[in-house]
């Protein structure tokens, strides 16, 4: 498929073979077949492994197993968190647990699991089959340690890294690596290939954080204060905590003990990240990040794929 074919069409081609990987077994599997490949999302990730796959110079056609196989793992992650999370809404729209029960919605995401992977064994490539297992299991690995530490004021950044690692990264490591596996390059190009999806992959959780404390509901979609409601120790506070004092340590995990905040706790978290010039930090943290990623990208000759790529950068950072 030529990168002059729109974005739309790429994923329009994704979903066509989500629907061929999916099986319908059972009718209760038929109906969220159609909820989860119709209930949205933007195809992040068999995007990102699509452009790199035109990056690297792979011309093939696996390209869109592998991809939908990704979004896949994806899709099967949601379902549990949102089990795990008691969620009732996603999108703004029922999840298959409100709308189908919580143990239909994790053996649901099982299913797809085996579907996703039965797909991939298919393709008779060990290595991806490597990479896509070690995934599955930094998923379940850094689901049990977020488990363990959530609402835990002793959590540390290093804790935090390793869960979104497995939550998120880990996935965009394999994303962007199998492009370089499909195009048989050598093992240290995929090596950098991986720390690229994996780096991208912090990044776009890191910056999912920040929604929380710094965008307005309108432009993220995000409920503003959400995780902070929760009680959940997101990268800003954490951050926040790195910067205080031992009083302004004790102020923030008195906040986040409580059972409900109120409209002043709101005012004071926030207060507390703007006086720290918490935003800014993060702002230029994010910004080296960028820097890596466009020197990243330098190395490769230019092409559509590489100026799209280098635009969602842009956006995302």
């Amino acid at each position: 498929m030529p990168i002059s074919l729109s974005l739309s069409k790429i994923i329009s081609r994704v979903d066509k073979n989500l629907y061929s990987i999916i099986g319908e077994d059972l009718s209760v599997l038929k109906k969220i077949k159609s909820f989860v490949i119709e209930s949205g999302g933007k195809r992040i990730r068999p995007l990102t492994h699509y452009l790199f796959c035109e990056l690297v110079g792979y011309k093939g056609k696996d390209w869109v197993d592998v991809g939908a196989v990704a979004e896949l793992i994806h899709a099967a992650s949601l379902l549990h968190d949102d089990v795990v999370d008691h969620a009732l809404v996603r999108r703004g729209k029922p999840t298959v647990g409100a709308k189908f029960g919580n143990k239909t919605a994790i053996l649901a995401g099982d299913f797809l699991l085996a579907c996703g992977i039965q797909r991939l064994n298919s393709l008779e490539n060990p290595r991806l089959m490597t990479l896509f297992s070690a995934v599955l299991r930094d998923l379940s690995v850094s689901e049990l340690i977020q488990m363990e530490w959530e609402k835990n004021p002793k959590i540390t950044l290093k804790i935090y890294d390793s869960i979104i690692y497995g939550k998120t990264a880990s996935l965009f490591g394999a994303c962007t690596e199998s492009a370089g596996v499909l195009a048989k390059r050598s093992e240290k190009e995929n090596i950098l290939l991986s720390d690229f999806g994996v780096r991208l992959g912090k990044l776009f959780q890191k910056k999912d954080d920040c929604l929380d404390y710094f965008t307005n509901t309108k432009d993220s979609g995000k409920e503003f204060l959400k995780d902070f409601k929760n009680g959940l120790f997101t990268y800003p506070v954490l951050v926040l905590r790195e910067k205080a004092n031992g009083k302004e340590k004790k102020e923030i995990h008195s906040l986040f003990a409580k059972e409900e905040r109120t409209s002043a706790d709101d005012e004071k978290i926030l207060s507390m990240l703007s006086d720290k010039q918490i935003k800014r930090i993060l702002d230029d943290e994010f910004e080296k990040e960028k820097s890596y990623f466009l020197k990243f990208l330098s190395g490769y000759s230019n092409s559509e794929a590489k100026s799209l790529l280098i635009a969602q950068i842009e956006k995302l950072a």
